[in-house]
C-alpha cells in the first residue's frame, strides 16, 4: 500500500471517530526509519485508546503492517507503529506539554 493510501487510512479513521486537530507529518528527509507522522488529539484518555484501537483493527484488515502499539496503560498518549507510519493520538494537556510537532518542524506538514 502507497503511503498516500495510508495516510488515508488513518485520518479518515481518526476522522470518523472525531478525533482533533490532526496534522500529517512527511519526515522521510529526517529519518531513515519512517516517512511520516501523524498526530491527533483525542478528548480523553478512552477517546485516545478507541482512536488507536481502531486504527489497528482498520490497518490490519487492509493488511498493512502493525508494528507495535504503545501508551494503553494511561492512554494520554499512545504510538502505534504502522512501519513507514507512526501515529501519535494524545490529549490536549499532553499534546500541549510535548508539543511533539516541533520536533520535526522543519519537515513538510500539512492540516489534514
Amino acid at each position: 500500500m502507497k503511503l498516500e493510501q495510508q495516510l488515508k487510512v488513518v485520518t479518515d479513521t481518526i476522522e470518523e471517530l472525531k478525533g482533533e486537530d490532526v496534522i500529517t507529518l512527511k519526515v522521510l528527509d529526517q529519518s531513515a526509519d519512517i516517512e511520516a507522522i501523524i498526530v491527533a488529539t483525542g478528548r480523553s484518555t478512552q477517546h485516545v485508546r478507541g482512536i488507536v484501537n481502531n486504527i489497528k483493527i482498520e490497518a490490519k484488515r487492509l493488511g498493512m503492517k502493525v508494528v507495535g502499539v504503545e501508551g494503553a496503560e494511561t492512554g494520554h498518549w499512545m504510538l502505534i507503529d504502522l512501519a513507514e507510519v507512526v501515529v501519535h493520538v494524545m490529549t490536549e494537556k499532553t499534546r500541549e506539554f510535548y508539543k511533539l510537532e516541533k520536533l520535526w518542524s522543519s519537515t513538510d506538514s500539512s492540516d489534514d
